[in-house]
This record gives C-alpha cells, sequence and structure tokens, in this order.
C-alpha cells in the first residue's frame, strides 16, 4: 500500500492506493475476511432495508480496506512523530462481536500512553457526483455531498455507545466494481476523521433521509480539523 496526502484547498485528506501485485498476501486475507463477515454481520442497512449477500461482500470488503488504510496511515504518522501506541483490538482479531457490527462499520481500539482510544471507521461507496463535492467543494447552500457520521440510531438499532473518534473513508466507484477493482489497484481516501467532542460541539442530528433514524453528523467536512491533524490529536 503507498499512501499520498492531497491538498483541497487547504483541507488535506489521505489517499491509500492498494495494489495487488504488491500487496497480494494482505488483500487476500481481507477478500477472506470480508468472506466470513458476510455471513455475520447485521444483514440490514441503517435505513432498516435488507441488503442482498453480493452487497454485504462488497461492504465488508470496503470496510476492511477502509480499516487497513487507516491502520497503515496511523502506524506512518506515530513513526513520524514518534508517538508509540498500541492496538488493543481490531476487526481482523474478533469473530464473536461481528454480529453487532454494521456491515460498514469497523471498530479499533488503541491505547496512547495510559490511554485507551476506541475509533469507529465508517466507509461509502460513491459515484454520483464530483470527489471535491463529496467534502464541500464547491458548497451547495452551505452544505458538501457527503457527511461525517458518528453514532446514530435507528428501527434497527435503538441505542449506540458513543465512540472517541469517528473516521470517515470514501470509496468513489459504485459498490459492486470493488470486486474487479480489488485484484487490480484500488484506491481510498481517508477523507475525515472527529472527536467525539468535535461532533458535539461543531455537529448536528440529521435523518440522511432515512426513516426513523438520527445521526449525529458534520457536514460538510471541510468544516472540521483535516485528517492530517485529527491524527495527531489521537496519538497525543
Amino acid at each position: 500500500m503507498t499512501l499520498e496526502t492531497v491538498d483541497l484547498g487547504g483541507y488535506r485528506y489521505v489517499k491509500a492506493i492498494f495494489s495487488y501485485a504488491n500487496d497480494k498476501s494482505s488483500i487476500d486475507k481481507i477478500i477472506e475476511k470480508a468472506s466470513r463477515m458476510t455471513g455475520l454481520v447485521n444483514p440490514h442497512g441503517a435505513d432498516g432495508k435488507l441488503r442482498p449477500q453480493d452487497v454485504r461482500f462488497c461492504k465488508s470488503l470496503g470496510g476492511l480496506l477502509a480499516e487497513s488504510a487507516f491502520s497503515e496511515y496511523l502506524a506512518a504518522k506515530s513513526r513520524e512523530l514518534n508517538a508509540p501506541f498500541s492496538v488493543l483490538g481490531t476487526t481482523f482479531t474478533q469473530e464473536e462481536d461481528l454480529a453487532r457490527l454494521g456491515f460498514n462499520q469497523i471498530d479499533l481500539k488503541i491505547r496512547v500512553d495510559e490511554t485507551t482510544k476506541d475509533i469507529e471507521i465508517r466507509s461509502s461507496f460513491s459515484y454520483k457526483t464530483t470527489l471535491g463535492r463529496l467534502f464541500g467543494v464547491p458548497l451547495i447552500d452551505g452544505k458538501g455531498a457527503f457527511s461525517l457520521i458518528g453514532w446514530y440510531s435507528s428501527s434497527n438499532k435503538p441505542t449506540e455507545v458513543k465512540k472517541d473518534y469517528y473516521v470517515f473513508v470514501i470509496h468513489y466507484y459504485e459498490p459492486l466494481e470493488i470486486q474487479r477493482r480489488i485484484y487490480d489497484t484500488v484506491e481510498v481516501y481517508l477523507a475525515g476523521i472527529a472527536s467525539r467532542q468535535t461532533l458535539e460541539e461543531r455537529g448536528e442530528y440529521s435523518s440522511l433521509k432515512q426513516a426513523g433514524a438520527r445521526f449525529r453528523i458534520i457536514n460538510p467536512l471541510i468544516n472540521i480539523p483535516d485528517p492530517v491533524i485529527a491524527i495527531d490529536d489521537i496519538l497525543r
């Protein structure tokens, strides 16, 4: 995997590039894990609708790629800042808890010094707008095309524990296309990171046009510190 920092008018996000030719071993593990997760994760989306098995597989695959990209970037920044951390739990090491996870939601637990931090990594597929619009460049009616999502409740998930950090990763292509790209080259974008405090202070509640759902969101993404800044906070 290679990592690139992209500057979008002063807002920096991270592009992770997976190459099957160079990353075959790790990608094969991701594919195997996604296959197992498909039969275990909650088959309903936040809107309560049942998702077909191939869609669940692609969402699980996307979620695991997102976790891998974020974990690699976290490790790279840790080395750069000389700020060590330890991993206490990841989706790759848990099996018994997978049934409670949404198929686009990944949990990571780390320890920095003596502080334990829970990080939720959500990924989303987008292909109907420009990449800049996902961040809020340009704004339309004061909003971007996508929101960073924190905790939420829905008819299928009445409550959710608030995490310390929320990470938003974008796959800029149709969900089913990941099955082809994974065996060639696939890019994912580490688009935004927000702490619980940031969501409480700057966020708002929205249904995101999903009946019975209530999401804590931030929109646009460019309204919060970019991932390069936010990762420093995680490692403090």
